[in-house]
């Protein structure tokens, strides 16, 4: 008891600390850790102990409360010996993993106390307000952080005509840890406009959707110029980006509009947008179509010289005349005549070789 009275006694200087063993504990702003995919999710809260006494201190740091379970709490250093009015500092380590929930809160209980004073162990001090430990409470959270992934039903460029609208279909995921207002823009719409674009439907549209969900399935439309001299080709930025967190990187998908001038629409201009295969096929049609009309005319003159059947004369069987022999001369016309039809089949085939040799 004399040593721990003792100090009331000392010189001026001295007494300008207490009296009466005690502790001081500070640890600042509460932690907040960064959970993002990119981040190492770690946060250190430095503290500050003191001993505000006239007489050295040990002192101890201990966890006295903490329920996280995915998040680890560590201390640096647990025991110090200050002399009198000394103080020091030491860190709470927070460690845990990325994507965790901005939901996650937890409080924390951390006790300084004094083991030791003025070479007194604890055991010997005496019990009661006349040892002034300390405790210090703070909170430990999660911060929100955004994340967007927007996904189109089709980016394939889209081939217009004048005064043409088009729409586009697509939905937004939460991929953050927080609930998030989710926004889509058309990133380039000043752009477009200048070109002669106008959006029926507005360039804008949101929508809350809770952390890991999808939005409901969202339209956009566009409308191509109605005077176009020329063609016309512009790519179209639509871009998703996070309503609560303005660090957080956007997603963004480009489709290229393809607009048709009206100088293009029709006339011969138009031929040069066929294709080789419908060049080649457009020919063949040609090639096969002429060669059925030459057909068809050698037909129609084969057809048109072509002499009408005659009728074979009938044969008659000679009478012979017993009294008056007939000559041998005779006999050979009217053998000559029996192959008389064989001659006027010569001449049409002669015809029908004189046809071709106009050919």
């Amino acid at each position: 008891m004399a040593l721990f009275i003792a100090p009331c006694f000392l010189s001026t200087a001295s007494a300008q600390g207490s009296p009466l063993p005690a502790v001081e504990l500070d640890c600042g702003s509460d932690p907040v850790m960064d959970v993002r995919p990119t981040s190492d999710a770690e946060v250190s809260v430095v503290c500050t102990v003191t001993n505000p006494t006239s007489a050295s201190e040990d002192i101890s740091i201990e966890v006295i409360e903490w329920d996280g379970i995915l998040v680890e709490l560590s201390l640096s250093e647990d025991s110090f010996t200050l002399a009198a009015g000394e103080d020091d500092t030491f860190e709470l380590l927070f460690s845990g993993q990325t994507k965790l929930s901005a939901s996650i809160m937890h409080e924390f209980v951390i006790e300084a106390k004094v083991e030791s004073w003025n070479s007194l162990p604890y055991g010997q001090l005496p019990e009661g307000p006349w040892v002034a430990n300390t405790t210090y409470i703070g909170d430990f959270s999660i911060e929100s952080y955004g994340m967007i992934e927007l996904s189109l039903s089709d980016i394939t460029t889209r081939y217009m005509e004048t005064s043409e609208e088009v729409e586009f279909t697509f939905q937004m995921t939460n991929k953050g840890n927080d609930d998030d207002k989710l926004e889509v823009v058309i990133a380039n719409a000043a752009e477009l406009e200048a070109a002669g674009f106008s959006f029926p439907a507005g360039t804008f549209i949101s929508e809350n959707v809770p952390s890991q969900g999808t939005s409901s399935v969202k339209t956009l439309s566009i409308r191509s110029p109605s005077q176009l001299s020329e063609d016309l080709r512009n790519p179209l930025i639509i871009r998703a980006q996070s309503g609560n967190d303005d660090s957080a990187q956007f997603s963004e998908v480009t489709i290229q509009l393809d607009v048709k001038g009206q100088s293009q629409s029709s006339g011969l201009e138009g031929l040069t947008s066929i294709s080789d295969d419908d060049t080649i096929m457009y020919a063949a049609i040609g090639g096969g179509s002429l060669l059925l009309v030459l057909f068809l005319l050698v037909l129609v003159r084969v057809v048109r010289k072509k002499p009408k059947k005659q009728q074979k004369p009938t044969l008659k069987q000679p009478i012979i005349l017993p009294e008056e022999p007939e000559e041998s001369g005779a006999e050979d016309d009217d053998f000559d005549d029996m192959f008389s039809d064989l001659d006027m089949d010569s001449e049409e085939s002669d015809e029908f070789d004189d046809l071709f040799d106009d050919l």
